[in-house]
This record gives structure tokens, C-alpha cells and sequence, in this order.
């Protein structure tokens, strides 16, 4: 998303139109959910995706239409035998996609502070109108807010601004994009309010094989990558090119130093017992949203024994995800990789808070991936 976030102000200061269309309300069955983005670009290229197949081609063309006759506007879809899919994709569900053009000068003022904000770390969210009976309130009017204060809005009506200020906090705390159906002088307005989060930091103490793999799918999945390591012949950006900043010098001794927060996703995947034990016992009692070590049971049991003796609480112990990754038989390097990512989505994507959310027990028991 952040690549269309960063065209649609080079769009509007060339004085060219994209078609913007959001995914703004879902249910049963769908291939995507609310939030999900394309955004067609004059030569018809496009960004994102809203999760391929007949739906995406059907609202790509109409999107298409609306570039040349002008006019945003919001699309339902109801994906059942009655639809006619000619690729005979039948999901049971039913979708509504916003396409909207946007060209003003607010609205390039809005993208361009969400990208200052969104690369300083400050949480916002993006209401806009998608349907509208009201003369004053044009559709695709759109107010963004963000939780240290700037505000970017043509939204002219207070009574408005208010009842979307009360939603938009409401979705910024629960992380879930909302439809919402708002009273105005009589009037029904349809309004989406999008919360729009910090891109998270994966802070990864090794820079050898899985480091190096992790570093390339963490980067795709959408985190900042940092990258740990005493080694600078391996802490390079020639070794980790997807990475964000690769930091060399004592593992340990960095990680202490790291601005470690809530948005900080740690993996400890160093080249020893003794290096693993030092990188946990730095960032054990952080506010790392995830802190995962890789290992056999014997090993995590050995460095968890270690590290009660110097004085580290059992609860901030049951908190690391260890063995890491989720446990899908993996075997190689690629494989491995894939297991710990796996599991950062699912943290990310849910209040998951430690590896024994779901079954409390005091030390872990799960089959190593490492």
C-alpha cells in the first residue's frame, strides 16, 4: 500500500488521474477484506490488487470508465451463480468497492503528511465519503487525523467531523476498517473510516543464513528491517539488500541500545548458545510486541534455566516465542524462513502476546524448527 500512497501525489502534481478503489465492506465469503487496494494508473498499469480474478477485473474496468467520464463512486458486488462470473469463481459473498479519483489539492496534501507520518511512526486514520445525497458533502471528500495531532480534512460540516473524530478513534483501537452510516440534516452519508497503522520493525540479531532469508521475506511482508551482527563481512548490504539498516558491532551490546517498542518485532537467530543467551537476556524485558529465539528444546531450556538464575522473571520468559516460527515440519534455511514469518503475520494480525497464549505452560514444548 505504501507504493500507492507515494504515486497518488505524483499523479495529482502532473496534473494526471488515477482511479483509487478500496475494498470498504465485505461479507461471507470474498477475496479480500476491507482495506484492500489498486490503483490504475493513467496508462492502466496497476498497484495492489483487490484480490485478483472476476471481481478485480470487473470493478478494473469500471474504474477505467470513471478515469475518462469522471466521477467517483461505490460498486457492490454479490458473488453468486446469479452474477454470471465467466470464470465460474463463485465465493457466496458480497463486496463494495469505493473508486475514487482523487486530483485536488487537499487531497495531495493529505497523502503527502500520511507519508511523513507513516514513515515518522504515528498512527492515523482516513475517513472518506463514498456515498452522499447532501450538496455540501461531494464524495470522495476526505479527513485524515493522526494521533499526534495533524489534521488534513475538506470535511467543512462539525457536526460531521465529530461523529467521524469518535469512529476514527474507535478504529484506530481496534485496527479494523469500518462502513459507516452517518446522519447529516436528515440525510444519510456513508462514510469509510480507515485505520492506518506504523509499518512495524524487525529487528533480527544475526546476519547468517536465516537472517539473511528472514531479511528478505520480512522486508516483502511489509516491515522495516534491522539487522544485528558482529560479523561485517556478513553485516552488509550486499549480503541483506532488503534490509533498512544493518548495524555492526557485539550483538548484545546493540540490541541493549536498540529503541526497542510496542512496533519492534525481535528474532534471535545469532551462530551460537552463548550469543543466543546474550541477545534474549538484552531484550527479554523490552516492550517488543514479539521476541522469538530459534533452537532445539534441549537448548531454549538450557538458556531459559540460565537466564532465571540471573534474575529474569518465568512470566517474561513465557512471553518468547521459542522454539520460533510456527511449526510446519520445516527443514531447510528457505523453509525455516518461511516459518518465522509465518508466525510474525500471525502476531501482527492478531492480540496473540506470547507463544503460550492459548495454552499456558510454564516452559515451551513444541517441536523446533531450528
Amino acid at each position: 500500500m505504501q507504493a500507492i500512497y507515494q504515486k497518488i501525489p505524483q499523479l495529482i502534481a502532473r496534473g494526471e488521474v488515477g482511479a483509487y478503489c478500496t475494498v470498504v465492506d465485505t461479507s461471507g465469503s470474498t477475496p479480500q477484506k476491507p482495506g484492500a487496494k489498486l490503483l490504475i494508473l493513467p496508462s492502466l498499469e496497476n498497484i495492489g490488487t483487490l484480490g485478483g480474478g472476476c471481481v478485480e477485473a470487473e470493478a478494473r474496468q469500471q474504474a477505467i470508465d470513471s478515469i475518462s467520464k469522471g466521477g467517483s463512486h461505490l460498486l457492490e458486488f454479490q458473488l453468486d451463480n446469479d452474477y454470471g462470473w465467466d470464470d465460474g469463481l463463485i465465493c457466496g459473498g458480497q463486496m463494495k468497492i469505493f473508486i475514487d479519483l482523487p486530483k485536488t489539492q487537499t487531497e495531495y496534501d493529505l497523502f503527502t503528511t500520511l507519508q511523513d507520518l507513516y514513515d515518522q511512526k504515528i498512527p492515523l486514520f482516513v475517513a472518506t465519503i463514498v456515498e452522499s445525497n447532501v450538496d455540501s458533502l461531494v464524495i470522495g471528500q476526505k479527513r485524515l487525523v493522526s494521533n499526534s495531532g495533524q489534521i488534513v480534512s475538506n470535511f467543512s460540516a462539525p457536526n460531521l467531523v465529530s461523529q467521524v473524530d469518535k469512529i476514527g478513534a474507535d478504529v484506530l483501537q481496534s485496527n479494523v476498517p469500518k462502513l459507516c452510516s452517518l446522519d447529516f440534516d436528515q440525510s444519510e452519508v456513508i462514510v469509510f473510516v480507515e485505520p492506518i497503522q506504523p509499518r512495524p520493525t524487525l529487528l533480527i540479531a544475526g546476519a547468517g543464513h536465516i537472517g539473511q532469508a528472514l531479511c528478505h521475506l520480512g522486508n516483502w511482508i511489509d516491515f522495516d528491517v534491522v539487522v544485528v551482527d558482529d560479523r561485517a563481512d556478513l553485516a552488509s548490504h550486499q549480503y541483506l539488500p532488503d534490509s533498512h539498516q544493518v548495524i555492526v558491532g557485539d550483538i548484545a551490546t546493540e540490541l541493549g541500545r536498540y529503541p526497542i517498542d510496542e512496533l519492534t518485532y525481535v528474532v534471535i537467530v545469532t551462530r551460537g548458545h552463548n550469543h543466543d543467551e546474550e541477545a534474549l537476556h538484552a531484550v527479554v524485558n523490552s516492550n517488543a510486541r514479539y521476541i522469538g529465539l530459534i533452537g532445539s528444546r534441549r537448548k531454549i531450556k538450557l538458556i531459559f534455566d540460565d537466564l532465571v538464575e540471573l534474575g529474569v522473571s518465568t512470566d517474561r520468559l513465557n512471553k518468547v516465542f521459542a522454539p520460533i516460527g510456527l511449526d510446519i515440519s520445516s527443514k531447510t534455511v528457505p523453509e525455516i524462513a518461511v516459518s518465522i514469518a509465518s508466525q510474525l503475520i500471525q502476531v501482527r494480525n492478531t492480540h496473540l502476546r506470547s507463544k503460550h497464549s492459548h495454552q499456558p505452560k510454564p516452559m515451551p514444548t513444541v517441536k523446533a524448527v531450528g
